[in-house]
């Protein structure tokens, strides 16, 4: 009897050590469950504020390329025309301390003032040079080079070997007119050049090359590699940012008697071979 008792006491010692068991581990399951959905809502409310953050970041991104596409087109547009601008109004003014009055450079200055004029109109509208859109890329570079070397230099002279019946890709266009004028711009303000030859033409490695050759200060590949890796300068990222677009490439060279500046832009076969055909 005594054996019976022992043992349904122990079976109640048993029971209660694992009823204890049970609760200890629904508590533990229930602590766990608790932490797991604490976990969960913080995971979601990270997850929402991470969404969030992208949404204001794509959105920043957004604002910051449009920024700099606007601030990339007044240099473009209209800061180069601005320069050639001062530069003709210098001129008047210089003429004019001596007696002379130069009606041509001041009519000059007049119609680059109107045109940088147009110029942010069309900026506003988010349009690309209108010139260069109906006229293609060698009438806009000669019409551009023409107007800004206009009684700053002694000659310029442009020259195209493309048939006027290719169409290039609008973004060869786009960036290789505004590499142009930057470049432009750059010899009539820094390299006291007097001849200004610009030439297009196609190489035998399929790619458009568009030469800048003048009798100023030129610069060497090395000198521009050392000025775009040292300068922070807009105009020189400028032309970096629109080459890196279109997977170009620039060159300087110094020889002798000139420097020249090339632009050597990559360009889709089946273009080249229909210009190869009607050359």
């Amino acid at each position: 009897m005594l054996i019976e008792e022992s043992k349904l006491a122990l079976i109640i010692i048993l029971s209660m050590l694992f009823s204890l068991g049970m609760a200890l581990g629904i508590v533990m399951l229930s602590n766990k469950n608790r932490r797991i959905l604490e976990l969960s809502d913080d995971l979601l409310q990270e997850t929402l504020k991470k969404k969030e953050l992208e949404k204001i970041g794509v959105v920043l991104k957004t604002q910051e390329n449009e920024r700099t596409e606007i601030a990339r087109k007044l240099h473009d547009e209209v800061g180069g025309l601005m320069s050639i601008v001062q530069k003709q109004i210098s001129l008047v003014k210089r003429k004019g301390e001596k007696g002379e009055f130069d009606s041509v450079a001041l009519n000059g200055a007049s119609e680059f003032l109107q045109e940088s004029i147009d110029q942010m109109r069309s900026i506003t509208k988010e349009l690309m040079p209108h010139y260069l859109l109906k006229f293609g890329l060698t009438n806009a570079l000669e019409r551009m080079a023409q107007q800004k070397t206009t009684n700053l230099i002694e000659n310029f002279h442009f020259e195209s070997e493309l048939n006027e019946a290719i169409e290039l890709p609008e973004s060869v266009m786009t960036h290789n007119f505004f590499i142009a004028s930057e470049l432009l711009t750059n010899l009539l303000k820094h390299s006291n050049a007097t001849q200004i030859h610009m030439t297009l033409s196609w190489s035998m490695t399929n790619e458009l090359l568009l030469h800048l050759r003048h009798d100023g200060k030129g610069l060497s590949q090395l000198e521009y590699e050392h000025l775009a890796n040292s300068s922070d300068t807009f105009g020189l990222e400028n032309i970096r940012y629109r080459l890196t677009i279109i997977g170009a490439a620039i060159q300087y060279e110094i020889h002798d008697n000139f420097a020249q500046t090339t632009i050597v832009s990559p360009i889709d076969s089946d273009i080249k071979r229909d210009n190869t055909n009607e050359i």
